[in-house]
This record gives C-alpha cells, structure tokens and sequence, in this order.
C-alpha cells in the first residue's frame, strides 16, 4: 500500500513538472528602453517576480492556460496568455491617467479606475529633490482639499496644522495619519519621515474614510514606504542649501521710524513727540544722524540698527539619503539611511534641528501560501533654539535705534538702560541667554505575516510597537546689559529674576496595535468581488516628569544638578488610554463598469463609560464607468474615460482633547506647603469638580460625497470634480447649568458643525518624440456654519470662534463710510451719537482735544440701525458681519518638462481668499506710543493734502488711534496670494558617460523652495505668518510662533547618484 501511494504521488509530480512551464523575455517602453521593477504575476495566483535593471524576467508558470499580467507604475497594465510560447517581449504603454494604477486605501489596495471614494493620490515625485526635510511641508498644495498651514520657517518649530475638506468641529479636526497601515504615534513622527523613504501618499476625503471609525471624519492620510524592487540597487542623494530672507519689510529703519512720528503730529491739535523730546530730534532722525540725542537728560545713542537685517542672515544647511534596495523570486529588503541638519535663518546663534533616520523594510516569502513583511524604524530628531529672546523683543517692542553692542563690545540696553524696563536686546538674549534642547526618539517595529487559506482566502495578521522618548533640558542664562560708557545696568529681559533657571522634561509615550483580517478576492466572469474583515486592538501608554530650580550659571556643563536648590519644583503624570474595533468592507464590480462599496466599523474607547464606550460607523458608495457603455465606444477617442461617484456614510471625531477617564471622579494627588513650619504635605482634591457624564460619547459626522472623473484625447485631459457636504450632528460642546449644581459641567455632545464644499482637478500630459510636458491645476473650497452651542449666540468685535448660525471664526466689524471731511461733519457726528448709552464715542470725549475726532478720522456708520456706534451688545451693537477667517479657494498649480537629459519642474501654491486682521503691537500705527512703527502706512493715511487716501490719518494718541483703525472693515485684509514653493532644474548625464564609471544613473540638479510670491496683503507681511504682527510669549514661557521671525527663500544644489 505504502509503495502504491508513493507511487501516485511521484507520477504526479512527475505530470506537475511536465505541465510547468519556463517563461522568460524583456519589458520596454515605449522608447525601447528596459525597464527595470515591473511586476510580473500569474494572474490568479501568488507566484510572481520582477524585470531586472535589463529589463529581462523569468517565471516559472503551472500550464499553457495562465495568464501573464504586467504592470508598472505609470504604465498601462498588460495581460498575456502563455499558450505556446516560452518568450514573451512586451512593451508597456504609458497611460497618463493612471487609471490601472493601484491606490492604497483603508486596509487594501484598488485600482483608480473602479474607486468609488474621493481619494486623491501623491506620489514619491512630489517629495523627489525638493529643497525642505519636513514632509508635512511639501504636502502644501498638492492635493484638493488638503490644506497645510505654517506660522514660522523655523526648522522643528514649524507649528504646522493639516486640515482636510474644511473644519469639522471646534474641538479640532486633525486627520488620522497612517503609515503602512498603522497609526502613526503623532503628527510630529510623520513630519520627521525621511521623504526619500516614501512611496505614495493617499488623501481619503469622503465616507470611504468611514473604515477608521472614529478617527474618519476628518480625513485619513495613508502613507506607504518604498520597500525592495529588482536586482541590488544603490541610490545616493545629497543637497547643500542655503536661506534668504523673504520679506521684511514690515520692520522700519530710523528714517521712516521717525517719518511715521512726525507725519502723525502734522495733524495733532496738541503734539506729542514723546521721550525724543522734539520735532528737530526727530527731523534729525528723518535725516539718518546718528550719534548722542538729549533725551531726559541723559544722552540716548541711536544708530540705525534694524533688527531683523541685525540678526537674520544667509545660513547653510545639507542633507544626505542612502539606500540599498533588492528582490528576488523570495525576499526582498530596502535599508535607508537620511540625515539632515536644518537650519534656520537666526544669524546670532544657531536655531535648527538635525535628523537621523533609518528604515529596514524586509519582506520573506516562506512558501508560496506564507509571506511575512517586517519593518524597523528609528527617527531621531535633535531641535535646538536659543531659550529667550525669540520673542516681541526682536523688533516689535523697540524701535530701530539701538544696536547690539556699545563702543566697548558689550551687550547694549535699549534706551541707554534708562528706566527698569530698558533692558531689552533680543541679539543678546538669543546669542547668551541660554538653550532649549529637546530631542523626539521615535522608534517603530512592524511585523505582517499572510497565510493563503484557500485560492481566494487569505489570513493577514500584523502587529506594531512604537515608542518615543521626548526630552527637553531648558536653560535661561543671565546676560547684563550696559550702557554705551560700558557700566553694566541690569540683567536683560527674560533673564532676570527667576527667569534664570534650568528645566527639565521627559515624556515617555508607548503604542502598540494589533490587528487580523481576512481578505477575500473572487473574480467569476465579468463579477469581481473582494472583501476584507477582521479586527484590531491599540493601547497607549504615556508618562512624564519635570523638574524646575531657580538659579543657574553656566560653568561649561549643562545639567539640573549644577542649578540652585534653594527653590525647586516637580511634577509627573501617567496614563494610558485603548482601542478595540471591528471592521468590514466588500467591493463589488462588474466589468468594471458598475461600481459598490460597502464597508462598516464598530468602535470602542476606553475614554467613555460602560454602555457607551462602543459606536457604529460606516458608508456605501457607487460609481458607474459610462464609457464602458457600448452606446459610447465612438466616442473614446474623444472622451477617454468617464466615471460618476457617490457615496454616503457616518464617520466619528474623536474630540482629543478629553480626558482619559473623564467620565469617572478621580482624585488628584500632589502636594502644599501646609502648617506653621511651611512643610510640604500631601494634598488630595478632585480632580474633575466630581461631576461626570456616562452618556456621551463620539462626536459622529454624516458624510456625502459627489463626484466625477473625465479624461479626453487619449488621457492627455485629465480632470474631477467633487462636492461634499459633512455634518457633525453630535458635537461635545460644554453646556452651562445653575452654579448651586458645584462645579463645571462635562462636555455633551448637543453642538451642530455643518461644512459644504467643493474640489476640482485639470491637468495635460503629453509626449512629442523626446520632449514630455505636464500641467495641472487644483482648487477647493469649504463653507461651515455653526448652531446650537450653548453660550455661542454673544459676539465681540474682530474674529470670534464660534458664533451660532454663522461660519467658523467670523469676523464682526465696524462698517465705515470713510473718514470726516470737515469740522461740521464731526459736530453733527457727535450730536446724534456722542451722549447714548454705551457708545464707543464716550471714550472720546470731544471736550478733550487729545482724543476728540477731528477732520481725516474714520467715521463708523450705524448698519444694523439699533441708533448708536457701539460694540457691546452682539446684535444690538453696531458691528456687522464680514466673513470668517479661515482659508477659502486654495490651489496648487505645476508644470513639469523634460527634454533627453533635462528636467524641469514648478510649483505653486496659494489661496484666493482669507480674511485677517492683523493683531498685536505694529497691527496699526500708534497702537502703543513705545513700540516700533510698520512704515508701509508711510504715504497712504489722510492729510488734508490726500483726502482720498486708504487710510484715516495718523494720530500719536493710542485711543484715537484705536478707533481709526481697530476692528475696522477696511483693516479686513483679504490675504490672498500665489507662492512658487518649488523650482526644480535637473541634468542626467548620458549613460554612455556614467556606466564608464561602472554608475546607473547622475543626475544634477538645482531645487528652490518659497523663491517668489505674489500678495494681497497690505502691510508688508509674509501671507503665511499669519495674523500676529508680533511674536509673544505665554504665562508658561513658551513663545508661539508669530510674525517676528521673518520667513526666507530657500535655494539647493544637489545630485542623485544610482549605482
């Protein structure tokens, strides 16, 4: 019996090998060049290989019936049936439209040409030679809908925002971001991704995000890494760059400093010039004299001395990326290496970040059932900035007279130190005033292994760990500052008193995901079905530590230790928070040509109480391919493809910023100096008021998406249109309750978040002979509208968050109907408003000729006819409605050419509308007589001389001042404008040159970021500053990033070398 099995069993293997068939050949392009890393598969099985940098492949095949399928991204894919042949040469057409490309979504792949969700796709070329590190950064512009926001330049301290379709509640609407399908531990770690590690970037933007549950509504960024393709590979990029700044006009020198002063006091009644004493002072200072000026009896010495020229200058930074990637029939591995020291334009001392990465992507087929994908990754990112004095103290406090050192080379006092709080010198506080180091280490274990169960039935079950370990070691130095005789006077800002000390943090932060999932994959005829189930699990732990002491010199070693212990202090926390979800999706289509989608999930969180914890989400969305249609096949040349889209679906907003186990009455413990020695002792309160809610739960988001994708000519045309509309029905908002109730109530979720919108995308692609162009452009558009959040109906002048029935951040303002021409005309103004109840003309008494209006102020008109100039009120008060403030018509617009060797690209980006009002101490003239002056106002303020002007007139009085130019409608600047964020000129030596030095590939290249800028904005600063006038700092020390630091052109030399 034994020997009659083996029998069979060798007879049929025997009969296996005789069906097996050898098949080999070479893929080209349309060029007739190899191309190297095209997929060759046997359609309906595992077996698969790719082309080697010659182009040739191999594969083994079962029997004469398998099919062949060939693909490559960019490519139109190709399927072949064996037959007889043993060779089979093939060349790949380019299908610009990309319609067979594969696009990552939420747990799977699908071809572009059957997606029924608005999803848009970035590819590796985007981030390809690109003059910037952060990845974050190069998204600007590149897809519709997706919105990157910055605030400073600064290298680590970016404060960079990503909004997808508009916001969708006031508790935030960050994104999820995933990488190779797991969660990414925070916005931070993507940012510091090496770009050259990335394959694709997919934005899900409608229902099709329902996938992600709760975490959906905001959008999904899915990122996949580049893992090993083809024979051994060796690629080296390498970049030296260099920063400019950008625009700085908004800071004065002496001249116009004091052409704003004297122009101002042309139309006082009473003039004012302040400490400078005089009119000749400051006629002298029109002149440029610089030198000693009699002032208070002491001798001020001014020199023209622009900060921002003082102390931002050309800086140098570089990067260098290595990788090593190969495959074969059973493995595959890419090892990356990237680092990059990033600096920013601070000329006094050095404001940067420097990043090491390393990336191991390995992928193991055991059999031809058992594949396992593992990955290592470790981002180490090292910011160091100057802990004081990146502030309002680097222009906007002073104005630019002083410079940074006296006679004698030591640090001078603004103002000669003639008061206390003449101490200020930004250049000095930066250069010696101390460090704030802080270091994010993030590293990353994945592990996917894929079992085939059956022919169409596969087991996938992956785990992730990640960890990051943030510290900071903070120091703040005394600096003395001295007069300009060389007597030291006081200690500088920021570094006096208890200002001078050392501080210290670390965070710990730990996330593990688990997850297992069936895939299933049919095709029976024209019906191809595929679906994926299954579940996964997170859990986040974190913790940290502080510590603080007073008192700290530099004696050449930086530590806590080394700090006084007359007065210390502490604090810590730790918590941990999880996830348990469960997932399905089933797409179905037919041909093709008749598109479904069907997915669901069922969330739970431990942030919510038994009962509610758990949520359900999901969508269903269709598409229908009508040119498969018969009835228009004589129509293809003309219109190549045309898809229509719609989907449905809820998705949730997890709303971050709850607590972790806020639905329960926990206890703080820490402790208080109690009894009559002063001891510390442990103290104990609640730590949440006591009062809970069990009920709430997700905010949920109801989604619907219309869309539709055309190309023309072949594919040359290329275009979609989407709108949208989403509707947060259950918005956690805090609602108010009687104060006998003791305590602050939880939030509920009883708020309404309503945003519509639209999107749209056009591009040409061509080819003629060995000369290849492209052009696109995108825009998007969101509109929201707020209701029912309780306390939400009162209003203030300028921008306010929320405000029932009206957008986001609405600005309410002051109508104007320009200025007063005559003293007749202020008269009568005063009459019919000067005495009611709660006018804003109380504060200006006309009895009082400092601050009474007069001819060439602005006169503020009475719109919503309640009989009174007044902002207090809300709907009783004067102000008027004027838009919101958030972003409206973004784009991004490229152009690409290549000829033989040479390469170009563009990049623009910009938005068409955004309504802001500057803020902060320059945000119009004399909103404080001690601070520095914006000389953009110079030549456009009413005089009797330019009636007409766009301005009212000038005025040394801050509370005249106030009501000229404060909240007022002509203040509303709409900051549109258009950016080159990249410029891009390659050369790729002939390969006739390079394989003599045994090389695949050089290239050359020139790349420049944010080069030339086209603004709406007015007043002289960068549109993307945004509105602070100023940068200034917190209660807790921090500085938010603002207008003080001026943005810079970024210009790079680089090469690309393949071996």
């Amino acid at each position: 019996m034994i020997v009659w099995v083996l029998g069979i069993a060798a007879n049929n293997d025997a009969i296996a090998q005789e069906s097996e068939t050898k098949i080999s050949g070479i893929v080209r392009n349309e060029k007739g060049e190899p191309l190297s890393g095209v997929t060759v598969v046997v359609k309906g099985s595992a077996k698969a290989t790719m082309t080697g940098d010659d182009g040739k492949y191999v594969i083994v095949v079962p029997s004469a019936n398998s099919v062949l399928v060939f693909s490559y991204t960019g490519m139109r894919t190709e399927e072949h049936k064996v037959g007889e042949n043993s060779t089979i040469n093939l060349t790949l057409v380019a299908t610009d439209l990309k319609l067979d490309d594969v696009i990552i979504v939420g747990y799977g792949k699908q071809k572009k040409a059957t997606l029924t969700g608005a999803v848009e796709q970035v590819t590796s070329k985007t981030f390809e030679s690109r003059a910037i590190t952060n990845v974050g950064l190069a998204l600007q512009g590149a897809s519709p809908g997706l919105v990157v926001t910055r605030t400073s330049p600064r290298p680590g301290n970016e404060n960079m925002n990503f909004i997808i379709r508009g916001q969708t509640s006031v508790n935030g609407s960050k994104p999820l971001i995933i990488v190779d399908g797991v969660p990414a531990m925070n916005d931070y770690s993507f940012q510091n991704m090496n770009s050259d590690d990335i394959e694709s970037i997919s934005v899900l933007k409608d229902a099709s995000a329902a996938i992600y549950g709760s975490r959906a509504s905001n959008g999904v960024i899915l990122v996949t890494t580049k893992r090993g393709k083809g024979k051994l590979k060796v690629d080296y990029t390498g970049n030296l760059r260099w920063t400019t700044n950008g625009i700085i006009g908004y800071s004065p020198d002496m001249q116009q400093y004091a052409t704003m002063w004297l122009d101002a006091n042309k139309e006082e009644t009473n003039p004012n010039y302040w400490i400078w004493g005089s009119k000749d002072n400051l006629l002298k200072m029109q002149q440029g004299i610089e030198g000693a000026y009699p002032v208070l009896g002491i001798d001020f010495f001014i020199y023209n001395s622009n900060r921002l020229k003082e102390m931002f200058a050309t800086r140098y930074s570089k990067q260098h990326n290595l990788s090593l990637s190969s495959s074969n029939d059973r493995s595959a591995y890419r090892l990356s290496f990237g680092y990059a020291d990033n600096q920013g334009n601070l000329a006094t001392a050095y404001d940067g970040q420097k990043q090491y990465n390393v990336r191991f992507n390995h992928d193991y087929k055991f059999s031809e059932k058992l594949k396992l994908e593992s990955t290592i990754s470790l981002i180490d990112a090292k910011t160091s900035t100057p802990s004081v004095g990146l502030d309002n103290t680097v222009y906007g406090y002073d104005m630019p007279f002083f410079p940074a050192k006296n006679p004698f080379g030591q640090w001078f006092a603004s103002f000669n130190a003639v008061d206390g709080g003449a101490r200020r010198n930004a250049a000095a506080m930066t250069t010696d005033g101390g460090r704030d180091n802080r270091n994010s280490l993030t590293g990353r274990i994945d592990l996917k292994a894929t079992y085939q169960l059956y022919k169409d039935l596969a087991f996938e079950g992956m785990a992730s760990l990640q960890n990051e370990r943030f510290t900071q070691e903070k120091y703040v130095l005394q600096v003395p500052v001295y007069n300009w005789y060389g007597t030291i006077q006081r200690i500088g800002t920021g570094t006096e008193g208890t200002n001078n000390r050392y501080y210290t943090y670390a965070w710990t932060g730990y996330y593990q995901y688990y997850s297992a999932l069936l895939r299933y994959n049919k095709n029976i005829g024209e019906h191809n079905i595929s679906a994926v189930a299954g579940i996964n699990a997170e859990k986040n732990t974190s913790q940290w530590v502080s510590a603080t002491r007073i008192g700290f010199d530099n004696l050449g070693v930086q530590d806590i230790s080394l700090a006084s212990t007359a007065s210390v202090s502490n604090d810590g926390f730790k918590t941990q928070m999880g996830r348990y979800s469960y997932l399905a999706r089933v797409n179905y289509n037919y041909a093709e040509k008749y598109l479904l989608e069907l997915l669901g999930r069922r969330d739970g969180n431990s942030r919510f109480a038994q009962g509610f914890k758990f949520k359900n989400f999901g969508s269903a969305s269709v598409g229908w391919v009508f040119t498969r249609e018969n009835f228009l096949k004589d129509l293809n040349s003309v219109l190549s493809f045309g898809k229509i889209r719609a989907s449905y679906g809820t998705s949730g907003n997890e709303a971050n910023d709850l607590g972790e186990f806020d639905y329960l009455s926990t206890v703080r413990v820490n402790t208080s100096v109690l009894g009559q020695s002063g001891a510390w002792q442990t103290a104990t309160s609640l730590n949440n008021n006591g009062l809970i809610s069990y009920t709430r739960t997700w905010e949920k988001v109801r989604q619907k998406n219309l869309g539709i994708d055309l190309s023309f000519l072949r594919n040359r045309l290329t275009s979609s249109f989407d709108y949208f509309v989403k509707d947060n029905i259950g918005m956690l908002i805090n609602v108010s309750y009687p104060a006998v109730l003791g305590g602050n109530a939880p939030k509920t979720n009883n708020g309404h978040f309503n945003t519509k919108g639209w999107e749209a995308i056009i591009g040409w692609n061509d080819r003629k002979g060995d000369f290849s162009y492209n052009v696109a452009f995108n825009i998007s558009n969101t509109r929201t509208k707020v209701t029912g959040v309780e306390g939400a109906d009162t209003y203030t002048a300028g921008k306010n968050s929320i405000v029932n029935g009206y957008a986001y951040q609405p600005w309410f303002v002051y109508k104007t109907d320009g200025y007063f021409k005559d003293q007749k005309e202020v008269d009568a103004y005063y009459t019919k408003y000067g005495t009611v109840a709660n006018s804003d003309l109380l504060g200006l008494p006309q009895a009082n000729a400092d601050v009474a209006l007069r001819p060439g102020d602005t006169k503020k008109v009475d719109a919503t006819g309640v009989g009174n100039i007044t902002g207090v009120g809300s709907k009783n008060s004067s102000l008027v409605y004027a838009g919101d403030g958030t972003p409206h018509y973004t784009f991004g617009f490229n152009m690409g050419a290549s000829y033989k060797g040479f390469d170009f690209s563009a990049f623009f980006q910009g938005q068409f509308k955004q309504l802001i009002m500057r803020s902060g101490w320059m945000s119009y003239p004399f909103l404080a007589i001690w601070s520095n002056q914006n000389p953009t106002f110079i030549g456009k303020t009413w005089t009797a001389d330019n009636p007409g002007a766009i301005y009212p007139r000038l005025t040394v009085n801050t509370t005249r001042s106030k009501w000229n130019y404060a909240n007022n409608d002509f203040m509303l600047q709409n900051n549109r404008y258009v950016r080159l964020k990249t410029l891009i000129v390659g050369y790729t030596l002939p390969k006739k040159l390079t394989e003599k030095a045994k090389l695949q590939r050089v290239r050359v290249y020139f790349s420049g970021n944010d080069l030339w800028e086209k603004a709406k904005v007015r007043d002289g600063y960068d549109p993307e500053m945004g509105e602070a006038s100023v940068d200034f700092s917190t209660s807790d020390g921090k500085t938010t990033p603002g207008g003080g630091y001026p943005f810079s052109r970024t210009w790079s030399f680089g090469i690309n070398v393949g071996l």
